[in-house]
């Protein structure tokens, strides 16, 4: 039996962790050294070698046209392709090689100890298509032995980082908790109830929000925008030739990060921009950052305040809010959560706490699904709709997830065409549940069913909320059914949030698994040919 590991996929850094022999959780350290590697991706226009990590961007610095970060704010785009030194590659791929990197450090690290598995981490507010890009991405990852990385689970993030939080706290607990899980490229807030007494500790999500186009790196650029034109308007620079120049995006991509971090222990930074000959002091105090990023800490705060309406929660249920995410070390938002909420804050280990989760679900794994690919059978059934994970010392820990989506088809209501969900947000994973329509024709010989995924938490949704997910979704009907004939549609939601349906002709008992064709086609693939020969260096 080999090491089973949790990766925590990150939008600027990606981290490895595990169970080590003595039931330590212990972290992969990179090859160049540090807990985490960002993730970034650098083709060498030469010789199209790939570059992951660290060295990427340093290498990058000259050739930022060969240069891939951020890739995770696209997954499961079905228009969004990348173009690097001719070749074209999509989301899935660009992470493909960045899970590679990532792999073949733990192997070197384990001593040349077999992976048997990985639970990859993601944003709770990932719909079906981001998942699934996700779990492509893994599974295209080749093991030294040869043999393919089996993906065990696409776990959500906050309930990773949760586990972990209530993994270090050995004392009995009964809380609810609200986790706010601000990154470097996206942002969830989730409601969790920790139940943690004696042997057997449970922790449920009650609802989950955010935004994964929103993270640290709006804050860079927010920073990044204050001192072009501050340096432009001492130097008469034009703004639009700065922000467009390579060598000077390559710059403020590096100088803007570090002087952010530097903010989070001092008051003050400076910055010395130079642009054709021009050179300018720029003085950044902490108070100027807040300023100008206060609107980017609004939008999470109204993602907070949206979720808990939806509910019908108040703060006065919440008993502590945990800061995750490296993003979470500006003194800002932990200072204006307290000005907002009145709740205990407490910062648990921002950049590792979401691997150390999956790290912990894949080493105690009981009853867990395995993702298969539509249409395939799970490997573990899922009994309860939970996740059950045992450690060395007896107790268990039952981990009850949420659905962060609602999923449906789009239908005729009165005239007005609606989205009627099957299975609800905040519903438990695995999901799954029918809801039966009819057939619009006498003798209709098939169904394109369209299938939507939206945050409403009401039966029935609007076009304009939803979004649909596939491009064909046929269903081919028994001749001869009258107008009206019953026809029930079964989505079946598993534990990694990837959804398989299935239709039931009632008339004449023909059940059917369909198989549909995502909107962009087989888009995650693009590219993945061509990374499977790349070499990493």
């Amino acid at each position: 039996m080999g090491k089973k590991i949790g990766i925590d996929l990150g939008t600027t850094y990606s981290c490895v962790s595990y169970i080590d022999d003595t039931g330590n959780i212990a972290i992969v350290e990179a090859a160049e050294g540090g807990n985490t590697t960002p993730s970034v991706v650098y083709f060498d226009p030469d010789t199209n070698e790939a570059v992951v990590g660290s060295t990427a961007r340093q290498e990058g610095a000259l050739h930022p046209e060969s240069m891939v970060e951020r890739v995770k704010n696209y997954m499961g785009d079905p228009y969004y392709t990348m173009n690097i030194n001719g070749n074209e590659y999509s989301p899935a791929a660009i992470s493909s090689l960045i899970l590679k990197k990532l792999i073949t450090d733990t192997e070197n690290w384990l001593g040349g100890e077999e992976i048997e598995g990985a639970i990859i981490t993601c944003p709770a507010y990932f719909g079906d298509a981001a998942r699934e890009a996700t779990r492509v991405a893994g599974e295209n990852v080749t093991l030294s032995n040869g043999e393919k990385l089996k993906v065990l689970q696409i776990l959500d993030e906050p309930v990773a980082a949760a586990l972990a939080y209530g993994n270090s706290k050995r004392e009995d607990m009964q809380k609810r908790v609200l986790v706010y899980d601000l990154g470097g490229g996206t942002f969830d807030v989730t409601v969790m109830d920790l139940n943690f007494v004696g042997d057997n500790r449970s922790m449920e999500v009650i609802t989950t929000n955010g935004n994964h186009q929103l993270g640290g790196k709006d804050w860079d650029t927010a920073l990044a925008t204050y001192v072009v034109n501050q340096f432009c308007s001492a130097t008469g620079a034009d703004p639009e030739e700065v922000m467009n120049d390579p060598e000077q995006i390559q710059w403020y991509s590096e100088n803007i990060e570090k002087a952010k971090r530097t903010l989070t222990n001092k008051e003050t930074v400076s910055l010395t921009p130079n642009f054709n000959g021009a050179r300018e002091k720029i003085e950044i105090t902490r108070e100027i950052f807040d300023q100008e990023t206060e609107s980017l800490l609004n939008q999470t705060i109204i993602l907070i305040e949206d979720m808990m309406a939806k509910k019908q929660l108040t703060m006065d249920c919440i008993d502590e809010i945990i800061l995750v995410g490296g993003s979470t070390r500006m003194p800002q938002v932990k200072k204006r959560l307290e000005d907002e909420y009145h709740k205990p804050i407490v910062s648990y280990d921002p950049d590792k706490a979401v691997a150390t989760g999956a790290a912990l679900v894949a080493a105690g794994l009981q009853a867990s699904s395995t993702t298969a690919a539509p249409g395939e059978d799970p490997v573990q059934p899922v009994s309860g709709g939970s996740i059950v994970i045992g450690g060395e010392t007896g107790e268990q820990t039952e981990i009850i997830v949420k659905c962060t989506k609602s999923y449906g088809l789009l239908a005729l209501a009165n005239g007005q065409d609606i989205i009627a969900n099957i299975i609800m947000k905040d519903s438990e994973k695995p999901a799954v549940e029918t809801r039966r329509f009819g057939t619009s024709a006498e003798n209709q010989i098939n169904l394109n069913l369209r299938v939507y995924e939206n945050d409403s938490v009401t039966a029935d949704a609007t076009v304009e909320e939803s979004t649909e997910l596939y491009e064909n979704c046929i269903v081919e009907l028994t001749p001869g059914l009258p107008a009206g004939a019953p026809i029930d549609i079964t989505f079946n939601l598993d534990a990694s949030g990837i959804l398989v349906i299935t239709a039931l002709d009632v008339t004449n008992n023909i059940s059917k698994v369909v198989q549909p064709v995502r909107i962009g086609g087989d888009i995650n693939n693009v590219g993945m040919d061509a990374i499977q020969g790349t070499l990493l260096r």
